[in-house]
């Protein structure tokens, strides 16, 4: 039956006895038109969805290009909701965020997706806990560096895929460090920064008088990374003209200058990262298919700091270490810093760690970094997982309304108290909110106890 755990998701409990021993759960499109297709979950990563890039496609009209984002955790799959246009179901219950065990069912567009567990199943196997200058001791991370332990020697091509801030360039320069071209140029190129109109030359160079200010001839990014590696970062802000001439950098090897008329042989690794989900680019007719095929002979998937808070202890270490001055110590963490750290939902990942530990280490003192230290305005973290997580829009126009206002009122009630220390006659002028009004809303948001200081001043009516 399914249940609620104490961070308010869904499951579907199985006894433990039932459960075999080392098995590998596997997710099943049991009817409906995407019928008949399965996934073994031997990664701790893995999508589904329409679009034929999926781990498990689902061919079904009303499934969205990717639906769902699948983290394997024991002999169970928490399933993640992607945006899909038709929404995710358990039953008659919409859900967004949900962990199935065996027997466990959801249905995505027309098609019903059941949890089984495989016993012949063999996991992926999985490496130390660093690759470069890269740590983390959770399965996804440690899974990822077995695969870049891999291929790094070869020269496949590869897609970084994640969020601000996880360590996309982190990753690339560790590839090209461990690969056969480590003694030839790492060239980065910003997508996102490339001039629309200057893209070209920049990229692929320019012939004298190729156009106004080309007063000589020029190279381009990949002419100068010959023999090396050229890292690509945020491709999906490629300018659509350009992306067409990239494939053909791709496909033949070889760039033509602006202007030029001549084809230079380039050898050049290509690794590309981007934040997007490239998938849904190509379903909004942003971004080239053949593209994306052609820059993703290997995709891997950073995953965001929130879902593998277990790093953060290794994370803090690695980057104190990188912050102590030479000769210096190491500060260290006390552990209930520490578990407030792992509690954050960190929407800058890695990087915003690394800017609160910085500024932790300026307050510190006595070599020690204590919850005081990191906690309180200013320090990056974002509202609660409730307050940054998007609206429910489901249902009718009032129940959705009222969804809403109930978020605004317990936000800015909370906050409003917060500034007021609990006293509810300052926070009834501050708010021009009838004392006994703003006690009712208090009282409604469960926001209302012994803490307020209800005492009703001289002359307050």
């Amino acid at each position: 039956m399914p249940t609620t755990n104490e961070r308010g998701e869904t499951e579907v409990n199985e006894s433990a006895e039932a459960r075999p021993a080392n098995a590998i759960p596997r997710l099943t499109a049991v009817s409906g038109p995407g019928a008949g297709r399965a996934l073994a979950m031997t990664n701790a990563l893995a999508t589904v969805g329409r679009h034929s890039t999926n781990d498990l496609v689902v061919n079904d009209p009303r499934a969205s290009g990717v639906h769902l984002e699948l983290f394997r955790v024991g002999d169970r799959i928490h399933v993640r909701d992607a945006g899909s246009t038709n929404g995710t179901w358990m039953g008659p219950h919409k859900v967004s965020d949900v962990e199935l065990s065996a027997g466990g069912e959801l249905t995505v567009g027309g098609t019903l997706l059941r949890l089984d567990l495989d016993e012949g199943a063999t996991p992926a196997s999985v490496g130390a806990e660093s690759f470069g200058d890269l740590v983390g001791g959770s399965l996804a991370m440690r899974e990822l560096f077995a695969t870049l332990e891999r291929v790094a020697p070869k020269n496949l091509t590869i897609l970084i895929q994640g969020e601000t801030g996880t360590g996309k360039e982190e990753v690339a320069r560790a590839v090209h460090a461990r690969s056969l071209r480590a003694d030839k140029p790492f060239v980065v190129i910003d997508a996102a920064a490339l001039p629309e109109t200057l893209a070209e030359s920049l990229l692929f160079g320019h012939e004298k008088g190729a156009f106004t200010g080309a007063e000589r001839r020029a190279i381009g990014l990949f002419e100068a990374a010959n023999g090396g590696t050229v890292f690509l970062d945020e491709i999906g802000e490629l300018p659509p003209a350009s992306q067409a001439k990239f494939l053909r950098v791709l496909e033949k090897r070889e760039v033509t200058r602006v202007g030029g008329h001549e084809r230079v042989p380039v050898d050049v690794r290509v690794l590309a990262a981007t934040h997007r989900d490239l998938r849904h680019e190509i379903d909004g007719g942003r971004f080239r298919e053949d593209l994306f095929f052609r820059l993703a002979q290997l995709r891997v998937m950073l995953v965001p700091l929130r879902d593998r808070p277990q790093d953060v202890p290794v994370l803090c270490r690695k980057l104190l270490s990188g912050l102590a001055e030479p000769g210096e110590a190491p500060l260290e963490v006390e552990p209930q810093a520490l578990a407030h750290l792992q509690a954050q939902p960190w929407p800058g990942n890695v990087r915003e760690l690394r800017n609160v530990l910085a500024r932790a280490a300026a307050l510190c003192s006595g070599g020690v970094i204590r919850r005081v230290d990191v906690a309180g305005e200013g320090f990056g973290f974002r509202g609660t997982r409730e307050e940054r997580s998007v609206l429910d829009l489901s249902g009718t126009f009032a129940t959705s309304k009222d969804r809403a206002i109930a978020r605004f009122e317990s936000a800015y009630l909370a906050a409003l108290m917060k500034r007021c220390s609990g006293n509810l006659s300052l926070a009834s002028r501050e708010a021009d909110v009838a004392r006994h009004h703003l006690r009712d809303l208090l009282k409604k948001r469960g926001l209302y106890g012994g803490t307020l200081d209800d005492a009703k001043p001289e002359g307050d009516s």
